[in-house]
């Protein structure tokens, strides 16, 4: 083989092995987001429907470990773990937190927590873990842990003044109503005049 077939040979096998760990890490990407989305979802329906989000909470943590797993995957690919170890690693950890959410599902039911609060504490549950899940892992699932506990503090704050948040957004709307008429109005005068 000459020195330029293998340099082809090289690079093409590079940049395969480019746009595989490009791929990866968008995989990772998404999968986070969705999973962040879905931990929003979570914490609005359990202020309407405490109840009913137990399951949805109880499903969420089987979708961590699942993402946590996949993620893992490419680590276990280039040796760094040993898959055994992951498995029992992630399973003693999301089993941990299945743990904590029926703990705070029985608090909440023996009156110690209201429905706005019991989606917070969840919310920080899986932030923690999400985090601590990133220290081994690497540091998109650490960001995705500080981006859910900051989203946490925002949602406390909203919570508190949604009223005014909601008074706002209504005052735009109408102020945008009044603009778009006075400026048909306008158009009708100026069409009419000419």
């Amino acid at each position: 083989m000459s020195d330029s077939e293998e340099n082809k040979t090289t690079d093409g096998s590079a940049g395969k092995n480019k746009d595989s760990f490009f791929r990866q890490h968008l995989v990772d990407e998404i999968t986070l987001l969705v999973l962040v989305v879905f931990a929003y979802i979570g914490v609005a329906y359990t202020d309407v429907s405490p109840m009913r989000s137990q399951t949805y909470w109880y499903l969420m943590v089987p979708l961590f470990y699942i993402a946590s797993l996949t993620t893992e995957w490419s680590n276990v690919r280039a040796g760094k773990y040993p898959w055994k170890s992951i498995i029992w690693y992630q399973t003693m950890q999301w089993l941990a937190v299945l743990a904590a959410v029926k703990m705070v599902f029985v608090i909440q039911q023996i009156g110690r927590l209201n429905n706005e609060t019991t989606g917070l504490i969840l919310l920080l549950l899986f932030a923690l873990t999400t985090f601590i899940t990133g220290i081994r892992m690497g540091w998109l699932f650490r960001l995705a842990g500080i981006f859910l506990a900051a989203s946490l503090l925002i949602l406390a704050y909203m919570e508190r003044y949604l009223w005014v948040l909601v008074l706002l957004g209504a005052l735009m709307l109408l102020f945008h109503h009044y603009v778009n008429h006075q400026t048909r109005k306008k158009h009708e005068r100026i069409e009419h005049n000419g």
